[in-house]
């Protein structure tokens, strides 16, 4: 179960079997030091991202602050500097009695505060907003050219200013001055001025706030927004809206951070916005420090581990050197593993192995060198034997040849004089007896030619080995009424007696063990010289037997065969299977050009 969930692991423990510990040091460390690293990066990078955000969404509240109370200073000089023109009571004379030098106190004093600087245009209404005078004198203006809309927030007795409104792509905003009497308003003056905040000034202000910074100022009703140059389509993107926090939405795929900010005693509203990104330029390029001092740290790492991984493996080095010299049968390697630690002791360890192991060579190389000599001797007095009973089958079937031989044959002779003679006789007993021992002596005679025949290996001597080989098969044919079928390639071949006795025996014993214990019907011999070797191969088609450990059986006939090969200098293989017959293959060498075609 848990390695099919997690087979990457897995594939890495077996990737890390094929590699060197002097490959795996380094490979663990730097593994180990990039884990490390990425956990600290991604930590940090989270953390300063965190406080990166946090301090951005502060600066922007505090810019917009700072934006809003740029209006309102400036608000607050435009309405002081109003109320000081008015304060000669020249308005407040005209409102109480209207003469006609007083109305043009007043128009001379709208005239001019309504051109002077930005300001465009100027009026006196009433309580009830009602126009009753009107004055201005900017370059271009037309009286009548600039009305204002229709404002509601000039009734609002508690703001300074009015909504901002724009004609022919230009801002303008009112400017609510009140006429006390007795600490009572009893009339305003509108000063209507032009906001003439140039895009350089916006620009400087943007760079002050930071790439990406935009400023929206606008009336709380959603009727206008600006940007302080020119009207901007823009909707507030948020109903509730807090001081102290900030807001964010995406607008055309672009995460956008704002903070806003009223403006007091006017229906104005200030809005900052910045993009997500901006908030993070920080972070991110602190995480990209982070990252060049990982890359530092690890690759001084990788190559601490990998001087470390050296000194560590140079004497393990050592030690596998020795002990693959070792496995390939140099005993008498040691290793000079200096130093102290466990590496030093496991050095001494080896050197008290490898000497002890050298001693048991010596001993065992002495014990085999004895036992080789041994099997020789006896491989030698084998052969010897063998020759010795060679050499008294000989003279045994040369002496029941030429002494039992002729013994019998005299008795036969001396039975058949006898029988010449007792001719007459018409005695039945008698003359059946005589026949009998004819008879006799006639089967005695051949049973002593046959047995002399198979001790002194008559045939091999007379007609050579191939046709011993094959005078045997209808021999063996004759006697266990099992065919064999004998084929070789070559008519003739001329090797030593030896050989040719030893591979005799060994096809003798070949055949007799098929007739005693194969069970088999057919049998092929195939003789053949190869490469300058004879091969004689004796196939049957009998019960076979398993001749693999641990049930390959070593009897007395197959180990004399196996013994017999070697005393010729050849080798001898059995290969069965139950119920698939045996094969067996005698393999001998020979001197070349000994075959004749």
């Amino acid at each position: 179960m848990m390695n099919g969930a997690f087979p990457g692991i897995k594939k890495i423990s077996f990737s890390l079997q094929g590699l060197s510990l002097r490959q795996r040091i380094p490979l663990l460390i730097c593994l180990l030091l990039c884990s490390v690293v990425a956990v600290f990066s991604l930590m940090s990078y989270l953390s300063v991202r965190s406080l990166g955000i946090n301090a951005g969404k502060q600066r922007l509240i505090n810019l917009t602050i700072q934006a809003g109370n740029m209006i309102e200073e400036s608000l607050r000089d435009i309405v002081i500097d109003t109320d000081e023109a008015i304060a000669e009571n020249v308005v407040l004379d005209y409102l109480k009695h209207g003469t006609t030098a007083s109305k043009k106190a007043t128009l001379n004093l709208l005239e001019q505060i309504g051109g002077d600087g930005s300001s465009v245009y100027a009026e006196l209404m009433d309580n009830d907003f009602n126009t009753l005078l009107s004055a201005g004198r900017a370059p271009g203006y037309r009286p009548g050219s600039l009305k204002p809309l229709p404002d509601t927030s000039l009734r609002n007795f508690t703001n300074k200013a009015g909504n901002i409104y724009h004609v022919n792509d230009s801002i303008y905003f009112p400017v609510i001055i009140p006429v006390l009497d007795d600490k009572k308003a009893i009339a305003y003056i509108i000063r209507y001025r032009q906001v003439k905040i140039t895009s350089k000034l916006i620009e400087q202000f943007s760079k002050l706030a930071g790439r990406g910074a935009a400023l929206y100022v606008g009336n709380r009703d959603g009727s206008l927004w600006t940007n302080l140059v020119h009207p901007v389509s823009y909707q507030l993107p948020v109903s509730h809206l807090n001081k102290e926090k900030t807001f964010e939405y995406v607008n055309n795929n672009n995460h956008l951070i704002g903070a806003v900010r009223y403006i007091p005693d006017t229906p104005w509203i200030v809005v900052l916005e910045f993009p997500h990104q901006a908030f993070l330029q920080a972070s991110t390029q602190f995480f990209n420090w982070l990252m060049i001092v990982g890359f530092i740290l690890i690759g001084s790492g990788i190559i601490a581990a990998w001087l470390m991984s050296r000194n560590l493996t140079r004497p393990l080095n050592t030690l596998t050197a020795a002990a693959a010299a070792i496995a390939g049968g140099d005993y008498a390697s040691t290793v000079d593993v200096s130093g102290g630690g466990e590496v030093a002791k496991l050095g001494e360890s080896f050197n008290a192995m490898s000497t002890k192991l050298k001693s048991a060579q010596d001993i065992m190389k002495q014990q085999i060198l004895e036992a080789k000599q041994m099997n020789e001797q006896l491989r030698h007095l084998s052969a010897h034997m063998e020759k010795v009973r060679e050499e008294e089958r000989l003279h045994i079937a040369r002496e029941m040849h030429d002494e039992l031989g002729q013994l019998l044959t005299g008795f036969k002779m001396d039975v058949y004089l006898l029988k010449r003679k007792l001719s007459g006789n018409e005695d039945p007993a008698i003359t059946e007896k005589i026949r009998s021992l004819e008879n006799a002596a006639g089967e005695a005679i051949q049973f002593v030619r046959k047995l002399s025949s198979e001790l002194r290996l008559g045939p091999l001597e007379d007609l050579g080995l191939i046709a011993a080989l094959e005078w045997y098969c209808g021999e063996f044919t004759k006697r266990f009424n099992i065919p064999v079928a004998f084929n070789s390639s070559v008519t003739n071949i001329q090797t030593s007696s030896l050989i040719k006795t030893g591979l005799f025996r060994i096809y003798q014993e070949s055949l007799t063990n098929i007739a005693r214990h194969a069970g088999a019907t057919r049998v092929e011999v195939n003789f053949e010289v190869i490469n300058d070797k004879i091969s004689l191969t004796i196939r049957d088609n009998g019960k076979g037997f398993n001749a693999d450990p641990p049930e390959k059986r070593k009897t007395l006939g197959l180990l004399g065969m196996n013994e017999r090969a070697i005393v010729i200098g050849g080798s001898l293989k059995i290969r069965s299977a139950k119920g698939k017959g045996t094969i067996v293959e005698i393999t001998v060498p020979i001197v070349k050009d000994a075959v004749s075609a």
